[in-house]
């Protein structure tokens, strides 16, 4: 180091950093831009003086200055400036002097990551070193021509001068602008942020914290899994590849066994272990362990396939049998703990929405694409909200698709799927719970997402030629899946005749109920809006949202 008057920080541009860098910024502030707080030299464990800093470009007061100045909140930035290569230098107040070891210190402390992706540092003995807008290859360029290398040699140093030439010169700044301009009018991609280990000799140091204190760190600890667990093999990478091959290890007894002690409680209702997020000393016992174990070592031979395993289970016969419960059932088994009889509870909020899709014929089976707003009150994101929020509802086929796409707001999610216990998304749950109250039957009642099925349902029967007793049979084979007994059939058929004899007489205006779409035949209006009722009242059923 002997002789070293100054430092050169060059900053570089890249197309993998945003706007090309050569700052990190891609979340608040500047995309493509840095801020450097500090730029320090120190020689065993002490800082060197300055005498001075200067640079090529810099924003506004934001200069090289800045980043000696001894104070975090100023220092050099180069917004406007990116996608361009930039340098600072900063000069020692005396040149150094002697080996040793030389550590160069960046701080970028800003209320905003403001990191520099692309860099490298030189060292140099001139007399009055300054910033250059020439990068250092050209000045590397222009030094080397001066020592009369071979014409070989100078033809392509020439032609590094002449490329560079062409990106400054002054009567190509006109066609440089429409570049630019061009660029910035090209359409963007998505993109997204993606996470990347640290390579092994520059990881971050974790630290056990004393009492949950991040100011108290204590003893270091290293990459490993709960020694009550199967060790990771010797050969694994400590990073989260090797996490994740431990995780769906065959030594592993955890991972298989939770995933399908869920399957089975999304088809059973209740977990073979109960408590679905607590396989520990906390949880509860598994009431059929064989079944569990099985069920875990198939799931892993088969390859992890979810498919394979729904296929088994809704096959198996203990999901076929008929969940009709009898009292010497009720008395031995209540809670079906035993899997005495088959499943037999309310369906989720989501399964109830798309059954009704299914049975009212509406039911949109695209696959894929943004989120969907079904019908609900605009009040619901607009009111109560941490900030309000217009639900714009979807039109046409978007207006069905399959729940899966609906739009979901934290902070105020979709009205129906509140109603029948749906969780909000703010906090993660293993399992719902399942109420029943009174403004579920009205939400099915009065919705107007279920009138509408309603009604599209009672236009499908009344526009089909068939007697009543079919058209009746009908609906109710779309709604419940299955046939009505005698009984229901007649108390059904009373209710319908009576509404229709309602609307025909004009007490009842059945546009009111059953507005008739489009190519529909407004002679059929009065059956339409009496099979309506009838749709409302079968999918009010209690059968109609349970699963049995």
């Amino acid at each position: 180091w002997d002789g070293v008057r100054a430092l050169r920080l060059e900053v570089l541009p890249d197309p993998r950093l945003p706007e090309n860098g050569p700052g990190r910024v891609n979340y608040e502030g500047p995309f493509g831009n840095f801020f450097l707080s500090d730029f320090r030299a120190l020689r065993e464990g002490k800082p060197l003086g300055w005498r001075a800093a200067s640079d090529s470009f810099h924003e506004k007061n934001d200069s090289a200055a800045k980043a000696i100045d001894d104070n975090m909140q100023s220092g050099w930035s180069i917004n406007g400036g990116q996608g361009r290569a930039h340098n600072a230098v900063f000069v020692f107040e005396k040149p150094l002097e002697g080996e040793g070891e030389l550590q160069v210190r960046l701080t970028f402390e800003k209320y905003y990551a403001a990191g520099l992706g692309k860099f490298r540092i030189w060292a140099t003995r001139e007399a009055d070193p300054r910033a250059s807008d020439l990068p250092n290859e050209v000045r590397a360029a222009l030094l080397e021509l001066k020592t009369n290398p071979s014409e070989r040699r100078r033809l392509a140093l020439m032609d590094r001068l002449r490329r560079h030439y062409l990106t400054v010169a002054p009567e190509l700044a006109r066609e440089h602008d429409q570049l630019a301009q061009w660029r910035r009018t090209m359409p963007r991609y998505p993109t997204t942020l993606v996470l990347q280990e640290r390579p092994p000799g520059n990881r971050r140091p974790t630290h056990i914290h004393h009492r949950g204190d991040f100011l108290q760190p204590r003893e270091e600890v290293e990459p490993g899994v709960p020694e009550f667990l199967p060790p990771l093999p010797p050969d694994a990478p400590r990073n989260r590849l090797g996490l994740a091959r431990w995780l769906v290890s065959r030594d592993n007894p955890l991972t298989a066994r939770v995933v399908m002690n869920r399957a089975w409680q999304a088809f059973f209702g209740r977990g073979i272990v109960r408590t679905l997020d607590d396989f520990g000393y906390q949880g509860e016992l598994p009431s059929h362990p064989e079944l569990l174990d099985w069920l875990a070592v198939e799931f892993m031979d088969r390859g992890w396939s979810m498919k394979q395993m729904h296929k088994l289970i809704v096959m198996s016969a203990t999901y076929r049998q008929s969940s009709r419960l009898t009292p010497d059932r009720l008395e031995k088994d209540p809670e079906n703990v035993l899997l005495s009889r088959g499943p037999r509870f309310r369906l989720d909020a989501e399964l109830i929405r798309d059954s009704a899709l299914v049975a009212s014929g509406l039911l949109s089976r695209k696959i894929g694409g943004p989120s969907v707003f079904p019908p609900q009150l605009p009040s619901i994101t607009t009111e109560g909200a941490y900030r309000p929020f217009r639900w714009r509802t979807s039109q046409g086929e978007d207006r069905y698709r399959r729940s899966v796409y609906t739009f979901a707001k934290r902070t105020a999610p979709f009205a129906m799927y509140a109603t029948f216990d749906a969780p909000s998304g703010e906090t993660c749950v293993a399992r719902r719970e399942r109420s029943n109250t009174p403004l579920q039957a009205l939400t099915l009642l009065n919705d107007e997402m279920f009138l509408e099925m309603a009604r599209a349902l009672g236009w499908r029967m009344a526009a089909w030629d068939a007697s009543e007793e079919e058209r009746l049979r009908e609906l109710f084979r779309r709604c419940l899946v299955r046939l009505p007994d005698d009984t229901e059939q007649a108390a059904l058929l009373k209710f319908y005749r009576r509404q229709l004899e309602r609307f025909r007489s004009g007490e009842l205006d059945p546009a009111k109920l059953a507005p008739p779409p489009k190519d529909a035949d407004p002679a059929r209006a009065a059956e339409a809006a009496a099979w309506t009722a009838v749709a409302r009242a079968v999918m009010n059923l209690d059968e109609f949202v349970t699963k049995s």
